[in-house]
């Protein structure tokens, strides 16, 4: 069974919330265990970069750990799917919904790769493993990966970052059979499947 955790967004506040979301990722990893830190998301012109989001990301883990010992790899494309068969863990940190989906489209089929995992994400991480998604700048619905048989919307209450409402009604007529979950900045949901 794959455990899928979709967060809505802002995972750098430290808030309950936020710290209860990275103990859920690793409390079913064993001792020892690796968690895939996967950044495609970020932008050009993130203020942070990439090796300073693991360094936050690793110490935010660690102190949800409650001593447990664990490894982290920050994801590469050329190293991708190797890296994925290896881990135990996988979270999808957010940033730029279309550049995460180009690259992750790019990989033929990750869905062998993801079974029986633990498969987490954050606002465009989310979204990537879902099988549509709202979108926040026009009127549409977007297919994710289909990783989780789900519809996404993160940013629910966001003052920066809110959905677009007739993108939502959208997602809610589409494929109404799929599970819809609705995430605000800082909250959490488990899926299993």
């Amino acid at each position: 069974m794959t455990k899928f955790i979709f967060h809505g967004g802002t995972t750098q506040l430290d808030v309950e919330s936020n710290r209860s979301f990275y103990r859920e990722i690793i409390k079913d990893i064993p001792e020892g265990g690796t968690v895939l830190l996967v950044y495609f998301a970020s932008r050009a012109t993130d203020a942070e970069t990439n090796e300073e989001k693991m360094k936050s990301d690793i110490e935010r883990f660690q102190n949800q750990s409650e001593g447990k010992r664990l490894h982290f790899v920050m994801a590469t494309r050329e190293e991708f799917i190797n890296q994925l068969s290896q881990a135990d863990a996988m979270y999808i940190r957010g940033g730029s919904t279309a550049q995460l989906m180009e690259i992750l489209r790019s990989y033929p089929d990750l869905k062998p790769y993801t079974e029986g995992k633990v498969l987490a994400g954050s606002s465009a991480g989310a979204y990537a493993l879902s099988t549509f998604y709202d979108s926040h700048y026009e009127d549409l619905v977007l297919e994710g990966l289909a990783l989780a048989p789900v519809r996404v919307v993160c940013h629910c209450n966001s003052v920066k970052m809110k959905p677009r409402e007739k993108s939502v009604q959208l997602l809610k007529e589409t494929t109404p059979e799929l599970e819809l979950i609705l995430l605000n900045d800082c909250e959490w949901k488990v899926f299993l499947s």
